[in-house]
């Protein structure tokens, strides 16, 4: 009795086991794709960023295949084969593009194929698909990582000019923790204010007509004097022109007249005749003051002024005065005294 409730334990364990057995296998081999009919597609990438044989392919988010195999064919190539189940291979066409994705932040790699075009006809077996570059994730958190680290420096930054600006250094920290700045503003301002007021004030005395730019302003009187000034010099102008145009005929008249003076300035025998006659004046002149000299010095009136000499001298006694140039006299006459000046 004990051994066959040994033995039926035995066999129940056995089968429970085989039966577990088999499950695992099963399921395996559906992940695994060991019990559909596959199509082998291929890509080749630069980078394939952790990827590994047995991640899923997932194709309008459906789990489709998976990577069967991981080869380097150069330093800058890897082919990925992928197990794609046959079902499937009728939505792919031969431009649809592959790219190595990731399952959230911290899941696992997997391969992601887009749509294509239906004309340019469905894949083949072992054909190899474009390449699209996808994103990385661990790549953005490094860069995240990078950034965090920058903004940590900036953050410290900001505490210092912040400290800085409490304690009071620098301008910027003067300007906000001192009134010198504000009070300098106001005073600035009120005194814009007064010189506002002050124009002000002189523009309504121009507006009223007071002083003389007033006047000048509103007032017409200076408008009037200077419409009376601009007729003046009108009339000037129309008298200067009248003048103009009298020279201008008498000049004409000279160049062209029949007058004395044309005949002066452009006949040249009547010039020469005037200068001839000019000379012959000249020289009569010359013989006329000969002429008085050789009477001057004639003995006859050399005794008629000895005469009148000794006749002066007997009525009327001289006193003569010694005068230096530029002197000035006065002569009073006495009598029959006179007064004789010797320069």
């Amino acid at each position: 009795m004990k051994r066959t409730k040994h033995a039926l334990r035995l066999g129940i364990f056995v089968a429970s086991a085989l039966i577990l057995f088999v499950v695992a296998v099963y399921l395996i081999g559906s992940k695994q794709n060991l019990f559909s009919s596959n199509t082998d597609l291929h890509a080749s990438f630069r980078d394939i960023r952790g990827l590994v044989p047995g991640n899923l392919v997932r194709f309008a988010g459906i789990n489709i295949g998976t990577v069967k195999d991981i080869r380097i064919v150069a330093d800058s190539s890897v082919v990925v084969t992928l197990s794609i189940r046959d079902e499937y291979t009728d939505f792919i066409y031969k431009n649809s593009q592959v790219q190595i994705g990731q399952e959230g932040l911290m899941g696992g790699k997997i391969v992601l194929i887009s749509t294509g075009d239906p004309t340019t006809g469905k894949v083949d077996k072992d054909d190899y698909l474009p390449v699209a570059d996808g994103l990385d994730i661990q790549a953005m958190i490094a860069q995240a990582t990078e950034m965090l680290e920058e903004a940590k420096e900036t953050v410290a930054s900001l505490r210092s000019i912040a400290d800085k600006m409490d304690h009071g250094e620098g301008d910027i920290a003067r300007l906000l923790n001192e009134k010198s700045l504000t009070t300098g503003f106001e005073t600035a301002t009120n005194r814009l204010n007064e010189s506002l007021t002050d124009i002000n004030n002189i523009t309504g005395k121009i507006s009223s007509g007071e002083g003389d730019l007033g006047k000048l302003i509103q007032s017409d009187s200076i408008t009037t004097e200077v419409n009376r000034i601009m007729a003046g010099l009108s009339t000037t102008t129309r008298r200067a022109d009248s003048l103009v145009n009298e020279l201008h005929q008498t000049s004409y008249s000279l160049n062209h007249g029949e007058g004395v003076l044309p005949r002066l300035l452009h006949d040249r025998e009547m010039g020469l005749n005037v200068d001839t006659a000019i000379a012959k004046v000249d020289h009569g002149v010359v013989q006329v003051t000969r002429a008085a000299e050789t009477i001057a010095n004639s003995w006859i009136f050399r005794i008629f002024s000895k005469k009148r000499k000794k006749q002066a001298a007997a009525g009327a006694s001289v006193e003569e005065i010694d005068v230096k140039p530029g002197d000035t006299l006065l002569i009073k006459h006495e009598g029959n005294e006179a007064a004789e000046i010797n320069e």
